[in-house]
Order: C-alpha cells, then sequence, then structure tokens
C-alpha cells in the first residue's frame, strides 16, 4: 500500500520545449531563461527560453532567424495523446525539407534526434541538463563546421585560378596583389577555425560533466565530423601553402622589377651627367 500511494504522489512530468540562441555578447538572461557558456569552437552564450512543447511542434521554424528549438519527451509523457506522433513527425519534417539525414545519438536512458534547427530528446528528468548541454555544444560545432566547408567550396575557384602566381610573375600578374592578401586571410581564417573545431571535439573542458560528453561524442560520430574535418585538413593546407608561396613570387618580382627601375633611372642619371659634362667641355673649348 505504500508502494502505491508513493507512486500516486509522484509529480506528472510534461513535455518541455525551448528556443536556443547564440549570442556573442555577454549579457543578462531574462527570469526562466537559462544559460549555457561556449568558449569553442567560438565564445557564445547559449540562452535557453521556455516554450510550449504543443506550440514548438506546431511551428515549421524557429521564430528567431539561426535559433533552435529543442523538445524534451520524459518517459511516460503525459497529455496531449498524440505528442509522441506529432514530436516524431516534427523531427523527420525538418530533415525532408532540407534533404538531410537527421543525427541520432542513443547513451543508455538518453536518446537524441536532431536537425539543423531542431532537436527531439528523449530521456529521464534526471538525464535532461545533460542532454541539453550537449546538443547546445553540438549545434555550435556542426554550425561552425558547416561554414568552414561553404568557405573551403567557395575558395577553390580562386586557388584554381592563382596557380600561376606561383612561378614566374609578370609586371601585369603583381596588380593582384591585394586579392593575394585578401585570400592569404581567408586561408588563415579557415586554419584557425579548424583548429578550433578540431579541439572543440575533443570536449577537453574538466567542468563538463560526462554524461554531455558521452552524448556530444555520439552526436559527433553520427555527424561524422571527424571524418569531415580530416577531409578538409589536406585542402585548407594547399591553401595556406599556394598562398604563402604566391605572396613570395609576388614580393620577388616586385623587388626585381624595383630594382630594374632603379637601375634604369641610375644609367640615365649617369648618361645625363656624362652628356652635361660633355656640353660644358664642347663649350668651353669654343
Amino acid at each position: 500500500m505504500l508502494d502505491v500511494a508513493t507512486r500516486k504522489a509522484e509529480p506528472t512530468i510534461y513535455a518541455q520545449a525551448w528556443r536556443v540562441e547564440f549570442v556573442e555578447d555577454t549579457i543578462i538572461s531574462a527570469d526562466g531563461v537559462e544559460t549555457i557558456e561556449i568558449a569553442e569552437p567560438r565564445r557564445v552564450t547559449a540562452l535557453l527560453a521556455p516554450l510550449d512543447a504543443s506550440d514548438a511542434l506546431s511551428r515549421a521554424e524557429p521564430e528567431t532567424a539561426g535559433a533552435l528549438t529543442v523538445v524534451w519527451l520524459p518517459p511516460g509523457v503525459k497529455t496531449p495523446a498524440t505528442i509522441e506522433r506529432d514530436a516524431d513527425e516534427w523531427i523527420c519534417a525538418g530533415g525532408a525539407r532540407r534533404k538531410e539525414t537527421n543525427v541520432r545519438a542513443d547513451v543508455r536512458t538518453v536518446r537524441v534526434l536532431w536537425d539543423e534547427s531542431r532537436a527531439l530528446i528523449y530521456a529521464s528528468p534526471g538525464d535532461i541538463r545533460f542532454a541539453l548541454d550537449a546538443i547546445v555544444r553540438f549545434s555550435l560545432v556542426q554550425r561552425e563546421a558547416v561554414a568552414l566547408e561553404a568557405t573551403m567550396k567557395s575558395a577553390w575557384a580562386s586557388i584554381e585560378a592563382d596557380s600561376a602566381l606561383t612561378h614566374a610573375v609578370t609586371r601585369r600578374q603583381q596588380r593582384q596583389q591585394r586579392h593575394v592578401n585578401e585570400m592569404t586571410e581567408i586561408a588563415m581564417h579557415m586554419k584557425a577555425a579548424w583548429l578550433r573545431i578540431t579541439n572543440s571535439l575533443e570536449q577537453l573542458d574538466p567542468t563538463l560533466a560526462e554524461p554531455s560528453k558521452r552524448v556530444f561524442a555520439e552526436l559527433v560520430s553520427a555527424g561524422a565530423l571527424y571524418d569531415r574535418m580530416e577531409m578538409l585538413e589536406g585542402p585548407i593546407q594547399f591553401a595556406l601553402d599556394q598562398y604563402e608561396l604566391a605572396n613570395t613570387r609576388l614580393i620577388e618580382a616586385h623587388l626585381a622589377y624595383k630594382e630594374r627601375t632603379n637601375a634604369v633611372v641610375g644609367y640615365v642619371f649617369e648618361a645625363a651627367i656624362i652628356a652635361l659634362l660633355g656640353y660644358q667641355i664642347v663649350h668651353f673649348l669654343h
């Protein structure tokens, strides 16, 4: 009888949802808005504002561009009765619109389904904070990885076109110094982003909870982030090497041109002096 009474006294747990936004500046969050501080791959603050779960599932996209909607379904979730079915359809619809495969992670009693702008968590109340922490950190890493892949892809056209600058450089090609400077900066930024993303995959921050790290690691594995970073390492290093060489060739060509110009000016100056002396001698003799 005691067990029955205890079970009846247990509080009912309902589905919950949050809108997650990433902000660069440190701000004072409003009442009810949780925060998660992230240092890598970029220093940002994640703001978790509570939402009504039914309302969250009815929206095709978050109201704020770049935001992430997270829905939590605890075991034995209560009304509405159709919420589990709606949640499954909601998470599947996100990936279908973008023709992407949803990222899934299963760690003991935690199951996560993640999409670019939405995530669904099946977990007990004791695990929800760990799952939220892992999802927020993974979302930022995934977005940084996608941005880096896009930057590398867009840089290829310039890299191929600029290959001629790695050997003999003409006077006309020296006008491309500004462009080469810009591409050098892009390559450097890509390398820095690659290093920060790669470091963040290891989750070496000692303050992170182990359950969060395990869920994060599963998401990273499902999203093939290690493989994707490995694939980017070579192209990024190639871009750095090419523009380093292009800069060297442009500097050498500029110095050579300057030296030739100085030599010509010197010859002209000497010739002018000789002509002047000759004129003075002739004028003196007459």
